[in-house]
């Protein structure tokens, strides 16, 4: 495919301090207000403050939006994407965006669900209204693996202020669910449950919550969305399933299990529509929960759900 004829031009930059950062967003965001071509940031604040120092009054032309809350889990990124396209769409002209899914601190779990959501873009906004998206990279804090993996999932290579199509995309169907997660400690019970029990998970759920220190409304949360998976296993998944509840580095985790094959790769980062009956469960999970990560093949779906605490 020829990355420079794609409607959605998903570019990746790399930079190693602040000036670079800038000298590789400032153009670009320019070039756009020129064009008269609304954009959107999602960034962290400091990058957001130097972001606007840069730009000066012309910052006040330009949506910014926090990324290190709302996309605090990854698959949450694609679903505010798709809400500033939707606003723009009817727009004349094209319209353009910066996003940083990937800022220090993030840890392995969230770092391989934001390459994850990279390759999802292109399958999102593949086909539809054209507009551009550049996502910066820090090259001096981050791994090489994950500088290498953002440069496989980017169609277009962003540099000196010109993007040119990128040797190294790998243009293939993402592959979202695949691959394995960490096995879950071997202490914490497993608990069986089908359409006659899940009140038990909710119970189970409930009350780790409550001991590992959650506020209510997070406990809350995560009960909802642990019960909304456990219904989707019902339904969907073989009748029932199995799920662990356990606490690591900081978070408390909930796994629920199934016998059931994920096949659609946006399958909750799409918002429901009203009248949806169904299919909500991964869309609340994501919404809800500090990180989600799903696991899905032959040998059935796993999904892992994190609250921070603290």
């Amino acid at each position: 495919m020829n990355a420079q004829a794609l409607t959605f031009r998903h570019q990746v930059t790399f930079y190693t301090d602040a000036d670079q950062f800038l000298d590789a967003t400032v153009p670009f965001l320019r070039e756009g207000l020129e064009a008269a071509e609304p954009a959107l940031v999602a960034v962290v604040p400091e990058k957001a403050e130097q972001l606007r120092g840069e730009l000066g009054a012309d910052a006040a032309e330009i949506e910014f939006a926090n990324i290190a809350e709302f996309g605090r889990n990854p698959a949450r990124i694609i679903p505010v994407w798709r809400d500033f396209v939707d606003r723009n769409a009817p727009s004349r002209g094209g319209f353009r965006g910066i996003g940083e899914p990937v800022w220090p601190g993030r840890d392995a779990a969230e770092i391989d669900e934001c390459e994850r959501h990279e390759s999802l873009l292109n399958l999102a906004f593949g086909e539809g209204p054209s507009w551009s998206l550049l996502c910066p990279y820090d090259g001096r804090t981050l791994e090489d693996d994950v500088l290498e993996a953002a440069v496989h999932s980017h169609p277009l290579l962003a540099a000196d202020g010109a993007a040119s199509a990128n040797v190294e995309w790998d243009d293939h169907e993402p592959e979202p669910f695949a691959g394995a997660l960490p096995p879950a400690p071997v202490e914490s019970p497993e608990l069986g449950f089908d359409r006659d029990t899940v009140q038990n998970l909710r119970s189970i759920v409930g009350v780790e919550a409550a001991e590992a220190g959650l506020p209510n409304h997070r406990a809350a949360d995560l009960v909802l969305a642990a019960s909304e998976l456990a219904t989707n296993s019902v339904v969907h998944g073989g009748g029932g399933g199995t799920a662990r509840v356990w606490r690591e580095d900081g978070a408390l985790v909930a796994e629920i299990r199934d016998s059931g094959r994920l096949e659609e790769p946006l399958a909750g980062r799409v918002r429901p529509a009203p009248t949806q009956e169904s299919g909500r469960g991964l869309w609340i999970a994501n919404q809800l929960c500090d990180l989600v990560q799903i696991r899905s093949g032959a040998s059935g779906t796993r999904v892992r759900l994190q609250m921070n605490l603290g």
